[in-house]
């Protein structure tokens, strides 16, 4: 039996060796034993972020080593940074790591936490009130999450809290007053909340940043905030606060004032000008109205004005040319007047100039120019006159030039060609004239050009197809003449081309089907001519795109030809012209023959002939003609009634009697008559001339130099009326 098993043999001192023999299941317990480990149960905070973990979603792959199993050394677990000699978790950072869920109450039980990064999550639920316990946290960072609720009463409890960033999160409720008081507190960002109540005036006992931007704050700037003496940062913009500035905001010395996006109403209080400390100054988005007062031209230290999207009147202080570190400044959708100063040129420093949508009148000033820095000029939807200063050539920084909706006039410049890194370039709805200079097809950064509404002639510059980074080319409501050249089709990134009401002619070129990002196309109510491309990206477009073109083939209701599928009026006149022609001809041979055919046929075939004719003639008289025409032609053609005249005139060509057989100059007449006329434009566009005479093979063109024929029994016009009458008699 001893084979069956495991001997064992322990030694004491004085004794014996001892024997003693083991099962095999029991041996294996006996080593479980012998290994297992002698450590402690998981500690309380082990458990608590276990107990974190189990709220946490979407934590595959991410806390794999938060295992109390086979890894009871929370401190090295991911995120998790303890204290080096208590080996206490100080600090918790599980940030930008796409966790879902809620954050557990458990987090309360680590005590001596002293930073709470959770930002970056798509963590939801309320913030836990348990959060309060933590009383050593200075850092507590949940902004761009999912968070609901209100902001928990227990964070005031937090009185070593230097940093709380709450912002980007869907929480309500108004602001716990007590937050204001906290005396270490440097930061506290709520902005991009759906935060309500008013702007409470404890918020002055804050002595660091307070940013509660994009909430639904509503209620008065408090009269008090003139005493926010440590702020240097007053950002309350994009809320729904109400009533006028208060003077003694100017008390402040804060960097940055933004109260953009409200509803403030009255006047820009001048003590503003004052401010000597500012950076930043955004009035822009509200109610304000009056003037712009011209003591802001003090703030020398003043980089961004922004007063845009306001109700303010009169002209734009020259003062604000002393302005002197101003890079950008926003004036725009204003009711300001007057001219545009001349001291503007001044601003060295200028980026951004934006004075669009306002009633400024008169010339652009050349010194302009000296702002050699501007990257954006906007001056859309005034009533500014004069030319484009050839000085523009000097802004080389230029990328975006809005002239449009303005009263500019004369050619547009050369000089334009040389702003070599534009990439916008908007002069439309003037009354620019002359040719399109080619310079413009060498900026080639342009992303978009639009020369629409204006007065413009001349021929569409092939320079263009080297315009290689256009997306937009609108050249709409001009005189443009001449074709379309073949060079466009290589502008592989062209999204839009909009050359419609121009004086455009000759084919459309096959090279534009190979603009494979075209995706918006109009050529309507030009002379094109042809066959449109139906390649590639060409099928695309709808009929809208070509109409108002009469010598351009396409398959829609009123072209001149469909080439796919030929059943148009036109067509079938065609058709019907060239039978008639061939009629007319074998009628005059048969006529000049007639003394001889009399004379050489007998009596039955006369009969015969006189019985043929007379049947024909009966088809037509009793408005049967149309049995007599080919079954396929009928199918073909839609107008029947201009068919069944055609043949009708065909019939009266072979009358025996050359009496009573209509002239070459009465066919042609009435052929000319049955022919379509031109489509008419529709939006005010100006009418385009088509001559359909060549259908009739040049006889329209030489009709007036014929001399009608006169035979001994009556006149052309007699037989003219005569025709016409039997025309009107047999219709269907």
């Amino acid at each position: 039996m001893e084979d069956d098993g495991l001997v064992l043999l322990f030694y004491a001192p004085g004794q014996k060796k001892l024997r003693f023999l083991l099962s095999p299941v029991a041996m294996v317990l006996f080593m479980l034993l012998l290994l297992s480990p002698f450590a402690s149960p998981l500690s309380d905070e082990g458990q608590a972020l276990m107990a974190i973990k189990a709220s946490l979603s979407n934590i595959a792959d991410i806390l794999l080593d938060w295992d109390d199993v086979h890894n009871e050394d929370f401190c090295s677990w991911r995120g998790v940074f303890c204290d080096n000699v208590s080996l206490t978790v100080i600090s918790l950072n599980l940030s930008s790591l796409n966790l879902g869920g809620e954050i557990s109450p458990a987090i309360g039980d680590l005590g001596n936490l002293q930073s709470i990064d959770l930002q970056g999550n798509k963590l939801s639920g309320q913030i836990p009130d348990e959060i309060g316990n933590c009383a050593e946290l200075i850092h507590l960072d949940l902004s761009d999450n999912q968070l609901y609720g209100d902001i928990r009463f227990s964070i005031s409890k937090l009185k070593k809290l230097e940093f709380f960033d709450l912002a980007r999160n869907r929480l309500t409720g108004e602001i716990p007053r007590l937050l204001y008081w906290n005396e270490v507190l440097q930061y506290l960002g709520l902005r991009g909340n759906l935060l309500s109540g008013t702007l409470s005036p404890d918020i002055c006992q804050l002595t660091g940043l307070c940013d509660v931007r994009g909430n639904n704050l509503t209620g008065t700037i408090p009269d008090s905030i003139g005493n926010c003496t440590s702020f240097e940062i007053l950002d309350i913009s994009y809320n729904q606060i109400s009533g006028e500035i208060p003077y003694n905001i100017g008390f402040l010395q804060v960097a940055t004032l933004s109260l953009q996006g409200n509803r403030l109403t009255g006047k820009i209080p001048e003590v503003i000008g004052l401010m000597q400390a500012l950076a930043i100054l955004d009035l822009s988005e509200n109610e304000l109205v009056g003037p712009i007062p011209p003591i802001l031209g003090n703030l020398s230290f003043t980089g961004k004005l922004y007063l845009h999207g306001n109700m303010l009147t009169g002209p734009i202080p020259p003062e604000l040319g002393n302005m002197s570190k101003l890079s950008y400044l926003q004036l725009n959708d204003n009711q300001l007047v007057g001219k545009i100063p001349d001291e503007i040129g001044k601003l060295e420093h200028l980026f951004e100039l934006n004075l669009a949508n306002n009633h400024l009148d008169g010339a652009i000033p050349h010194n302009i120019s000296s702002c050699t820095a501007l990257n954006q000029f906007n001056v859309h939807g005034n009533q500014l006159s004069g030319s484009i200063p050839l000085s523009f050539r000097s802004l080389e920084s230029l990328t975006y030039l809005n002239l449009s909706a303005n009263n500019f006039k004369g050619n547009i410049p050369v000089e334009l060609g040389h702003i070599i890194n534009l990439d916008t370039l908007d002069l439309s709805s003037n009354n620019f004239s002359g040719h399109v200079p080619a310079s413009v097809g060498y900026l080639e950064h342009l992303l978009t050009l639009n020369l629409s509404h204006n007065r413009l002639d001349g021929t569409f510059p092939a320079e263009f197809g080297n315009l290689r980074s256009i997306q937009i080319i609108d050249m709409s409501f001009n005189n443009l003449s001449g074709s379309i050249p073949p060079e466009i089709g290589q502008l592989q990134n062209l999204a839009s081309l909009i050359l419609n009401n121009n004086d455009l002619r000759g084919k459309i070129p096959d090279q534009l089907t190979n603009c494979f990002s075209l995706s918006s196309l109009n050529f309507s109510y030009n002379n094109f001519s042809g066959i449109i491309p139906s390649m590639k990206n060409f099928s695309r477009f709808s009929a809208d795109s070509f109409i108002g073109n009469p010598l351009l083939c396409g398959n829609w209701v009123g072209s001149i030809c469909r080439p796919y599928a030929p059943k148009s009026r036109v067509v079938c006149l065609t058709l019907g012209i060239i039978i008639l022609l061939a009629m007319v001809i074998v009628a005059f041979y048969r006529s000049s023959q007639s003394k001889q055919m009399m004379k050489g046929s007998s009596r039955t075939g006369q009969g015969m002939l006189k019985s043929r004719t007379s049947h024909i003639l009966s088809k037509a008289d009793n408005n049967t003609v149309m049995e007599a025409v080919d079954p396929e032609v009928s199918i073909t053609c839609i107008d029947l009634v201009h068919v069944k005249k055609t043949f009708q005139l065909a019939l009266l060509c072979t009358k025996r009697n050359p009496s009573e057989r209509p002239t070459m100059h009465e066919v042609a007449r009435v052929l000319v008559s049955l022919l379509p006329a031109p489509p008419s434009k529709v939006l005010g566009a100006p009418a385009k001339t088509f001559d359909y005479a060549h259908f009739v093979k040049g006889q329209h063109r030489k009709m007036d130099g014929l001399q009608p024929q006169q035979d001994n029994n009556s006149t052309n016009a007699q037989w003219f009326v005569r025709f016409g009458d039997v025309i009107s008699k047999s219709t269907l």
